[in-house]
């Protein structure tokens, strides 16, 4: 059994005879709680004849039910998997289906007109948003919400490196950035040419974050939005990699820290701005001419120092204090992203004058709590800039200027073309 989301529940009636070996085996399990001694593995076959298979680590049962021929078992899992041969005339092959389970606020452009009827007559009309396609190099995409509005159905055709297994984690991964919100799909279709691998897999019953998307539902962002979306996929299919990024596992935490109080999800904040911008100035990333001079400047420093033989033992310690010269100063490097357009100098000294308060642990002062709840908009603002900088995405983005959120146009510079 299973609902829209969370776990999936089993039962399994007269399966299992009891007997003394097997009443000690699952006494003892009860007592010492060893996953290595309570995984098992699930085979079965449903009314319809698709056969499925599973596993599960957490038998539940009543050992007390030594009177009875058969114990009942029951207990929750976390997927479920069949594979099933296509009928003729199925038409889907070769791509990956996700199916989420959560209404997915996206800005569908393709629309669907709806007319209410009273009797025959037509008493109202209205027109939704129903599905979109997007194109990824040579892969197309395409999105379609059920009629009740209670799934949506992804579908991507398999192009070169963007296939099974790794696409469904990567659709899922853009999804989660650009809905800020963390959102699973709740089937998983893998599409062959003869049959599919079907995949049935637990999800969060709550998908709501603090975090505000990065951009509205307004008609004015909806092209901004998709082409973020690409742009985030696209990074993740030039990673190649089954896990997530360490910058989606980072946006995940804030999604949910932003459910939490203000304190841990600012601390949250400032944090993975320090990851991101970091991330920026990596060795993927050309180094500045200005890093460049300063870590010269470091290396004639310590060969200097290198040159001192009074005590080796003083000199070697004065060398490995003088290595930490070479990490750049993060305010230096943002400095750098200001006079690029990345972020506003706003943003940088808000976080500069928030981060050291945050990092040694003083508490928020609730008499200045309206000056924190600015400094959350700012520090989110600052985080999408950042992100979207990570993609290479341009266009608009999520900005906030003190009183009210909105979309401003986002052209940043990069210095490796500047020198260019």
């Amino acid at each position: 059994m299973g609902d829209k989301a969370g776990r999936l529940s089993y039962k399994v009636y007269n399966q299992v005879a009891v007997n003394e070996e097997i009443f000690a085996y699952l006494k003892q399990i009860r007592e010492e709680n060893d996953p290595r001694k309570t995984n098992l593995r699930l085979f079965a076959k449903a009314y319809d004849g698709m056969e499925w298979n599973g596993g599960w680590s957490i038998p539940a049962l009543n050992i007390f039910q030594v009177l009875q021929p058969y114990i009942l078992v029951r207990g929750d899992f976390d997927q479920l998997a069949s594979r099933v041969v296509k009928i003729e005339g199925e038409r889907l092959s070769n791509c990956t289906e996700l199916v989420f389970a959560n209404h997915v606020d996206l800005p569908f452009a393709g629309t669907v007109k709806i007319n209410a009827f009273h009797g025959e007559e037509v008493i109202s009309t209205r027109f939704r948003g129903d599905h979109h396609e997007v194109s990824l190099d040579d892969s197309v995409i395409k999105f379609q919400e059920s009629s009740d509005e209670s799934r949506l159905h992804v579908i991507a055709s398999n192009g070169d490196r963007f296939s099974p297994p790794y696409v469904e984690n990567w659709i899922t991964e853009a999804m989660t950035f650009v809905t800020a919100r963390l959102v699973y799909p709740r089937m998983t279709i893998r599409h062959f040419e003869k049959d599919a691998l079907v995949f049935v897999r637990a999800t969060p019953k709550s998908t709501e974050s603090g975090m505000p998307p990065p951009f509205s539902g307004g008609r004015d962002t909806h092209d901004a939005f998709w082409k973020a979306f690409c742009a985030y996929l696209s990074n993740c299919k030039s990673a190649q990699q089954f896990e997530p990024l360490e910058m989606t596992k980072g946006f995940s935490e804030l999604c949910l820290a932003s459910k939490g109080a203000l304190q841990g999800f600012l601390i949250s904040l400032s944090v993975y701005i320090e990851f991101c911008v970091n991330l920026i100035f990596s060795p993927s990333e050309a180094s500045t001419t200005e890093e460049d001079e300063y870590k010269k400047k470091v290396e004639d420093l310590v060969q200097h120092v290198s040159g001192w033989d009074r005590d080796d033992t003083i000199r070697d310690r004065a060398k490995g204090l003088l290595s930490m010269l070479y990490t750049p100063s993060l305010p230096n490097r943002m400095d750098v992203l200001v006079n690029e357009g990345v972020i506003t100098e706003t943003q940088k000294k808000v976080w500069k004058k928030a981060r050291p308060y945050l990092a040694h642990g003083n508490l928020i002062d609730f008499k200045r709590e309206e000056e924190f709840w600015h400094i959350r908009n700012h520090l989110i603002s600052m985080v999408y800039r950042l992100m979207l900088r990570i993609v290479r995405y341009r266009g608009l983005v999520l900005d906030y200027d003190g009183s009210k959120f909105g979309h401003v146009p986002y052209d940043w510079k990069d210095s490796i073309e500047s020198k260019t």
